[in-house]
This record gives structure tokens, sequence and C-alpha cells, in this order.
């Protein structure tokens, strides 16, 4: 006789419910099939807020930190070109996803760069992040925190993605080399600038000249209270000081004469 599971019997829908275990929060942050919502907050912390914080930077890869330049200045073509790449192909994998296919195994790579380094700044930035919540902006500096977990999570998920294009052994290679090509690319960039800087720096008005073609291609990348540093510390109207003026109005359009010093204020 039916009783209608008031005698206590349990049904076999009812007990596999029981068995199922309960998924924890980092495990359903990393499962290998998202959900919208979790593709949603990736489109936010993977590549909207992190555009935002580039934008409204004060102190960290731009800007001046207690009188002093910012705290990763002399990393920021780096900075800016990792960051480029990940927004960039963070938003073609949101948007096509295994259509990429062997890409994806690339992709991977890159991601797993991107999350470790935001993790990375995340952790240094969080003392002045949590100093700065008095201030709207300062909550900025979480986000970090925040896209280390996308781009994380978005590495395993393009890396099986590629099982369906790549053997393993390619596939692991495939995700190797998108971690050193990136890091490779980024550094010697931001090494070509720090060069040319140094060169500006030493060098004579010849050797400013000799840097302004670099300085202008690279211009969204450059740190340019450096040259107006220079500029000020070299005697009024000698050869190098109307070099580096010339090179800075070049590149950023702007005059470098009635710019102070950032480094002195």
């Amino acid at each position: 006789m039916q009783t209608l599971g008031l005698n206590g019997t349990v049904n076999s829908s009812q007990t596999n419910l029981a068995k199922t275990p309960k998924v924890g929060f980092w495990q359903r942050q990393f499962q290998l099939q998202g959900n919208s919502i979790q593709k949603t907050y990736d489109w936010i912390f993977g590549v909207i807020l992190p555009v935002i914080c580039f934008v409204f930077d004060p102190l960290v890869f731009k800007g001046r930190f207690v009188g002093r330049s910012a705290l990763f200045a002399n990393y920021r073509p780096f900075a800016y070109v990792l960051c480029f790449a990940c927004i960039t192909a963070l938003a073609a994998w949101l948007i096509f996803g295994e259509k990429l296919r062997w890409l994806n195994g690339f992709l991977a790579g890159l991601f797993f760069l991107g999350g470790a380094i935001a993790l990375l700044v995340g952790i240094i930035l969080f003392p002045f992040s949590f100093a700065g919540l008095v201030v709207l902006i300062g909550a900025l500096g979480f986000t970090p925190l925040f896209t280390a977990v996308v781009y994380l999570r978005n590495a395993f998920r393009a890396l099986d993605a590629s099982k369906m294009f790549l053997v393993k052994s390619v596939r692991n290679y495939a995700f190797a080399f998108g971690i050193i090509f990136s890091a490779s690319l980024a550094w010697t960039i931001n090494s070509e600038v720090k060069n040319s800087l140094r060169n500006i720096e030493y060098g004579d008005a010849e050797a400013v000249y000799a840097e302004q073609t670099k300085l202008k291609f690279l211009a969204p990348l450059v740190n340019f209270n450096n040259l107006i540093s220079i500029y000020h510390r070299e005697p009024d109207g000698s050869d190098k000081s109307k070099a580096v003026a010339e090179v800075y109005k070049a590149a950023t359009g702007e005059s470098i004469e009635n710019k102070s010093d950032p480094f002195m204020d």
C-alpha cells in the first residue's frame, strides 16, 4: 500500500539526493564547467575592472608614492603588455570558448601567468588597499586578488578545452610555451624601455635623439616622469635639455617646460 512517504520509506530520488556531496566554495570556483554567474564575474573582474584600475591607477604603475615614483613604475611596460594580452585573450576565450581549438593550450599558459602575477600584486597591495578603504578608489586595490581567481580558473578550463585538439604532451608544451613566450615578450619590451630611459639619463643630446622613435612608438608604456626629472637636472638651455624637451613633445604631444619635477615636489 502506498503511503505517500508518510511511513518513513525513502524513495530512490531522495536517496540519491542525500548521497550527493555538497560542493565547497573554492571547488565551485575551479570546476571545469562554469555557469552564467561565473561568466559575468569573469567579464567584470577579468576584463572591465582591470582596465579601470589601469586608467585610475594612483600609485601602482604610474603616479607617485610618498614623494617617489610609483610602487612598480619600473615594471610598467611589462605589466601593461601582459595585461593587454590577458584581457584581449580572456575576452576571446569567454566569447568563443572551445571554438578556439588548439589555441586554448597556449591561452591557458597566458592566463596562468597573468593570474599568478595578479595574485602577487594583490598580496603586495593588500595593506595599502585596506588602508585606502576610507577613500572609495582604494577598494580598487583589491581587484588583483579577484582577477587572479578569474585568470587561474580560466587557465584550467582553457587547458581542459584543448584536450579535444591536442594530445597530452603537445598540450603541456603549448601551456608552457604560453607562459614562457608571454613573459619573455613583456620582459623584452620592459627592458627596451628601461634601456632607452637609461641612455637618455646618462647620454648626451645625440643619445637622447637616438631614442626618440622608440619612445614615441612605445609612449603608452613609458613613465615620462623620468624624462621630466632628467630635464630639470640639466642646465637651462643646454643641448641635452633641448633634446629631452623635443623628445618629450614628440612622444606625448605636450610641452615639458612648464611641468615641475615630479620627484621634487
